[in-house]
């Protein structure tokens, strides 16, 4: 694995409304990496999402419990890690959401939205939670 050119550790309480201001630094981040507009938008969906899964999920938006959102700048990547203190999940034993069964459903599509904008996603397991790490790559110049 890469080494980090620098990192920043956000932590917020587990309310929805704290999605502002994760996406405002994603926002921050992204821009100040060089990412285009669109890949900007791309990642600010997916932590956005990430983090309001481990809000009502893992959390239950209880504000006592805290999301932490780490950025790692990689050389040429982002790497972004949102982690929960939750009971974890069992990302196998999510839906396909793609499935004509699981089309209607009002949930269940994050982590397939997530795969499918970033270049690489990891959901590890701790023994106290659960991390998604995302790495979205500057496109070469």
């Amino acid at each position: 694995m890469t080494d980090a050119v620098s990192s920043y550790l956000l932590r917020v309480p587990s309310t929805l409304d704290q999605l502002e201001i994760v996406d405002a630094e994603i926002e921050r981040v992204a821009a100040a990496m060089g990412f285009s507009v669109g890949a900007r938008a791309d990642l600010g969906i997916c932590v956005s999402e990430a983090a309001a899964n481990a809000m009502v999920h893992a959390h239950h938006e209880r504000a006592d419990l805290f999301v932490e959102i780490r950025w790692e700048q990689l050389p040429g990547a982002l790497r972004v890690s949102v982690r929960d203190y939750g009971g974890g999940f069992d990302s196998g034993g999510i839906p396909d959401p793609t499935l004509p069964e699981n089309l209607l459903k009002e949930h269940g599509r994050g982590l397939h939205l997530i795969h499918s904008l970033m270049d690489r996603v990891e959901v590890i397991r701790h023994p106290d939670g659960t991390s998604v790490v995302m790495t979205k790559n500057l496109p070469s110049s």
